[in-house]
């Protein structure tokens, strides 16, 4: 008679699970057998996470052979990504074994891969359950022997797709709800003492959760904007230019008001539906306009205190942009003003019922503006919206605020401007 399966004792040992269908003396010495990714570094990452994995939280090796149906779908600076099924019998906690979809993110030239590469793809690992995509292992390209990330498979693809294919179907409660997921995620990562240094609208993936009725946002690719088989890259630029903070171009030091620079471009393109400045060269005229101060136009109907508070995101004195848990804050109240279900948010935000009504108007009157906003446009042929490496010959001018940037930021008759000089005591 065989071994009886009783879903409480592990079939191997008889002793009982850890966890639901998870032994800690077998599991992980099965799946560390039998496989090797070529790279030793890799193999002992992989392995580390299968010693203190639970469930099915860990990282695999996974044949190339247990895909199947891969389709191109996406390509960056410096990866390609592609979907793909899974033939997998791992017993998956939110799949339930089977096949599922996922997205293989090919790292283009890993084949040489560096140490530091290695390092900052772990460090992906350590953060997944914050960026909300799960992270499943590494996969090898047999044709080129480069690496490939198992992710998450983000159905409505990235925030820039979906912005160019829905535009006219997201509402200002929506966009909102995308900030709020974006802002919560990056200052947990901030929290830990990390940095994106990356952050675009194609690195904002939308997916669905619980079959809930909007998609969630998550963000991808933290630290791997250079090349993979660079070793260091400390004194060079990597990026898309109209989301870098002009003091990172100018080769300071990366700090956490870096990536909210970057979040209040993407601010001003939800607004907008539109790639920020898809009608300029992407060039070092562009730039020094940006260190003069130009910044990314606003869709029609924008709310004045939405463009205040991206514009005090993208001022030119990093020093001066709020913290992301500031951002956090005040984006919470404009979805309270937006919500019907005021017993999820609790009392304590009753004390902002005297603005409630008038947030909720403003964002009404953006609605109705949401048709008249054209969603055609041409983007100038030397536009790249894909992380590269950015050199300048010239030497760059210090970076200052635009006479429109600065009128915003020191206007305090702007509607609601209320809002962004919250005291801790009332947050």
């Amino acid at each position: 008679m065989g071994t009886e399966i009783n879903n409480l004792n592990c079939p191997y040992c008889n002793k009982v699970y850890y966890e639901e269908l998870w032994c800690r003396e077998c599991d992980p010495q099965r799946l560390m057998q039998g496989w090797t990714s070529g790279n030793p570094i890799i193999d002992k990452c992989i392995k580390d996470t299968m010693y203190k994995a639970s469930l099915d939280v860990y990282l695999e090796w996974v044949p190339f052979d247990k895909f199947i149906d891969i389709e191109k779908i996406g390509q960056g600076g410096f990866s390609e990504v592609y979907s793909a099924t899974w033939l997998t019998v791992r017993p998956l906690i939110f799949y339930h074994g089977g096949t599922f979809k996922v997205a293989l993110k090919k790292l283009n030239g890993s084949r040489n891969i560096s140490d530091r590469y290695i390092t900052e793809l772990f460090l992906f690992w350590n953060l997944y359950k914050i960026v909300g995509l799960r992270f499943f292992g590494l996969t090898k390209d047999p044709e080129t022997n480069d690496f490939m990330m198992i992710m998450q498979y983000a159905e409505y693809g990235s925030l820039k797709q979906h912005l160019s294919n829905n535009f006219n179907n997201i509402l200002w409660k929506d966009k909102v709800e995308i900030l709020l997921f974006m802002i919560l995620r990056l200052g947990c990562v901030h929290d830990l003492g990390y940095f994106h240094k990356d952050l675009h609208s194609g690195n904002v993936l939308q997916y669905n959760e619980c079959g809930i009725r909007l998609p969630k946002a998550s963000i991808s690719d933290f630290g791997l904007c250079g090349p993979a088989n660079e070793q260091n890259i400390d004194n060079k630029v990597y990026g898309v230019l109209p989301y870098i903070a002009p003091e990172v171009l100018n080769k300071e030091p990366f700090t956490t008001s870096a990536d909210v620079y970057s979040f209040g471009v993407i601010m001003a393109e939800l607004s907008s539906g539109k790639p920020p400045f898809h009608n300029k060269r992407h060039d070092f005229n562009l730039t020094l306009a940006i260190f003069d101060g130009l910044r990314p136009e606003f869709g029609r109907g924008t709310p004045e205190f939405y463009k205040k508070l991206a514009y005090k995101c993208m001022n030119a004195n990093p020093n001066e942009r709020p913290t992301t848990q500031e951002l956090f804050d005040i984006i919470n109240i404009w979805r309270y003003s937006m919500s019907t279900n005021r017993l999820y948010y609790g009392r304590e935000f009753e004390k902002y019922d005297n603005i409630k009504e008038v947030l909720k108007e403003e964002f009404e009157k953006a609605n109705e503006e949401i048709p008249n906003i054209s969603t055609s446009f041409e983007t100038d042929p030397d536009a790249v919206y894909t992380s590269r490496e950015l050199t300048f010959d010239n030497p760059l001018p210090r970076p200052v605020n635009s006479s429109i940037i600065t009128s915003y930021i020191n206007n305090d008759e702007i509607r609601s401007s209320q809002m962004l000089e919250l005291s801790d005591d009332e947050v």
